[in-house]
C-alpha cells in the first residue's frame, strides 16, 4: 500500500505482512523495549494477528471492550 492511501479497519488484510514486521519494529525501538517478544509476549506476532486474522482482531478488540 502507498504511504498516500489510508487505510480503513475492513482493509487491514490489504497490507503487506512485511510492512507490518516493519512498523512493528519501529514501534519496538521507539518505545525503548529490549526485544519484541519478551517472558511469553511477542509484539510482532499480536500485531501480525491483529491486521491479518479477522477473527483474532475481534477477539482482540472483544478482549479490549472495543465494538465494531
Amino acid at each position: 500500500m502507498g504511504k498516500s492511501q489510508l487505510i480503513h479497519n475492513n482493509e487491514f488484510h490489504l497490507i503487506n505482512k512485511e510492512e507490518i514486521r516493519k512498523a512493528t519494529g519501529k514501534l519496538v525501538e521507539s518505545l525503548n523495549l529490549a526485544a519484541g517478544s519478551t517472558g511469553g509476549f511477542d509484539i510482532y506476532k499480536v500485531v501480525d494477528a491483529y491486521f491479518t486474522d479477522l477473527d483474532k482482531r475481534q477477539e482482540i478488540n472483544a478482549l479490549l471492550g472495543i465494538g465494531e
